[in-house]
């Protein structure tokens, strides 16, 4: 399928962090040779899902979600094995793009140095660094040529990752922009048990044979520690059972750790045949209902998610694991509060690919939620309600030289949930795009926020845009505590 059959609004759909699903036992056993089929079906999941819109999962801005981690091998042109440098990296690709997509971690001072290119059909891959811990790599690259290459956005070099010189499953995701026409930067994060399993040192193979439909050869094999990392993150294992009405869920272990704090779930469904039918027929990729959790800490705060609801499942053992990921915590809160939501996609269809390789379209269940809007015209303060949950208020509208500021204040069960649904379309109907994918929050008064979109055009009239969350299940109803003692 060509990117571009797409127009620019679902093309932007993928900037939209998406919960990913991986049927562990399609892929075993995972040491077999991936045929031409099966890369192209990893692919074509790259792509599902590609009609829902913002409400899909009210995540922040990324490139990706990362649908696979199988790989082909070539084994020819493999740079030498290097050690990564344990050293602060003072111009952190990683560090740059995160701070740019909202995500506040330590990642310049975790990153290890690794600078390796391989130039292949006028392509030159660098592996700039990466970041390694016990569930995760996070691994910033550079892709230059001497001509543009399109949809670079979609690259993930999951589907060529070995780690000690296995492959399996695993999810992430991927942010990253154009530095000037022939130039990309991304940071991927990969999410897998291998890592897990590895001692301190992880060995990292990466052979890439295609970037963005350009046939090459860029091999690469590193090392890198999670001494680091680990030894400043901060565990807590609570072992709470919870009873859902289709799943039995644990919270296994609570990870506090310089970069992100995660929230490690693995479970089991009730009717494990009901859920592989809901899989096949209805092309449902949740790993489990109420898989969105919102969370708040001891002052009632809540959380910023990073990504929420990636993991994987095994349908015929009627099992599976996730993670509930959110930004860095300045400090460890005595508990944390969860309230588990299910959020139905607010439009939803794709493409997958059957065992032939041929293209299946499908649609997906939705709910649209209904759109709140008000014109721009100067007055403020500005309300929107947004239903249940409860309201925006628009405090300002400013625009200078390059960008349009909102400032607004939200008053509602979630915040920072609801600050994210915001957005302004122009008389024809048309979005306004966001100048910077991150929210600000003010962190002495959480419900004050500020988003920044590219300039208005003071000759055309504009409306503001929230939805009243009619979409989305907060079920206060299931809400639990995680207490956070040794």
């Amino acid at each position: 399928m060509n990117m571009n059959d797409f127009n620019m609004e679902e093309k932007d759909i993928y900037k939209l962090f998406n919960d990913v699903k991986i049927e562990e036992s399609e892929f075993d056993p995972m040491d077999e040779e991936v045929t031409d089929i099966e890369k192209q079906k990893i692919k074509k999941n790259l792509k599902k899902r590609i009609k829902g819109e913002r409400k899909f999962k009210p995540l922040k801005y990324v490139s990706i979600a990362v649908a696979l981690g199988l790989i082909c091998t070539i084994g020819i042109g493999t740079i030498s094995p290097a050690f990564a440098e344990n050293i602060p990296i003072l111009n952190s690709i990683t560090q740059k793009l995160n701070d740019e997509f909202g995500s506040h971690g330590s990642y310049a001072e975790y990153s290890q140095i690794v600078n390796k290119p391989v130039m292949s059909n006028g392509i030159t891959l660098t592996i700039n660094e990466v970041i390694a811990d016990d569930s995760k790599l996070v691994i910033g690259y550079t892709i230059k040529s001497n001509k543009h290459i399109e949809n670079l956005e979609t690259f993930s070099l999951s589907m060529f990752l070995k780690i000690d010189g296995k492959r399996s499953g695993s999810s992430g995701s991927s942010v990253g922009n154009y530095t000037n026409d022939c130039t990309y930067v991304g940071s991927e994060e990969i999410h897998t048990d291998l890592v897990k399993n590895t001692s301190n040192k992880v060995n990292i193979t990466l052979n890439v044979d295609e970037i963005s439909n350009i046939k090459g050869k860029w091999n690469f094999a590193f090392s890198a520690s999670k001494d680091q990392l680990v030894k400043n993150s901060v565990v807590f294992k609570p072992n709470i059972k919870l009873d859902f009405p289709n799943s039995i869920a644990k919270v296994d272990k609570i990870v506090f750790s310089p970069i992100d704090t995660s929230i490690f779930v693995s479970g089991n469904y009730k009717d494990k045949e009901k859920v592989k039918k809901n899989m096949e027929v209805n092309h449902d990729d949740s790993l489990m209902d109420y898989d969105y959790w919102v969370a708040y800490d001891d002052k009632g705060v809540e959380l910023i998610p990073k990504g929420i609801g990636g993991g994987n499942s095994d349908s015929n053992k009627g099992t599976f694991n996730t993670e509930m990921q959110y930004d860095k915590l300045n400090k460890i809160p005595k508990y944390l509060t969860i309230v588990p939501c299910k959020i139905t996609p607010s439009a939803g269809g794709g493409v997958s690919t059957d065992k032939n390789g041929k293209e299946v379209h499908y649609t997906v269940k939705t709910k649209k939620p209904v759109e709140i809007s008000k014109t721009i015209d100067g007055i403020y303060p500005m309300e929107l309600t947004q239903g249940k949950m409860g309201k925006i208020t628009i405090e300002s509208i400013e625009t200078n030289n390059d960008s349009t500021t909102v400032k607004y204040r939200v008053d509602g069960k979630a915040p920072y949930f609801q600050a994210q649904d915001l957005w302004i379309k122009d008389s024809s109907g048309k979005e306004v795009d966001y100048k910077s994918y991150d929210i600000k929050k003010d962190n002495s008064n959480p419900n004050e926020f500020v988003r920044q979109f590219k300039k208005l055009d003071s000759n055309k009239k504009y409306t503001i845009f929230t939805d009243d969350f009619s979409n989305v299940e907060f079920r206060e109803d299931l809400k639990f505590t995680i207490n956070l003692s040794k």
